[in-house]
């Protein structure tokens, strides 16, 4: 199932100073205290994963309304297809 589950804005500090990214939201996570963004290559070689570190990003922004729909309707189908 292919199901759009919104998009997430990070805003962190690099070397050259502060930048911002906007990301789909299953392609950024929260793991061992980085952030972790995954990019998808050209190349299909699996693509980029950048890891963050959690004191240089400040903020993250999600679309919680979108993600909160398409969880609950996943959990929905899921419900009816168990019984």
């Amino acid at each position: 199932m292919d199901t759009d589950i919104g998009t997430a804005t990070i805003r962190y500090e690099t070397p050259e100073g502060h930048t911002e990214e906007r990301v789909d939201n299953e392609r950024i996570a929260f793991v061992d205290d980085h952030w972790v963004v995954w990019e998808e290559s050209e190349e299909g070689d699996g693509g980029t994963v950048r890891r963050i570190p959690r004191d240089r990003v400040y903020a993250v922004e999600r679309d919680v309304e979108e993600l909160e729909s398409t969880v609950q309707s996943l959990l929905d189908e899921a419900a009816s297809r168990l019984g």
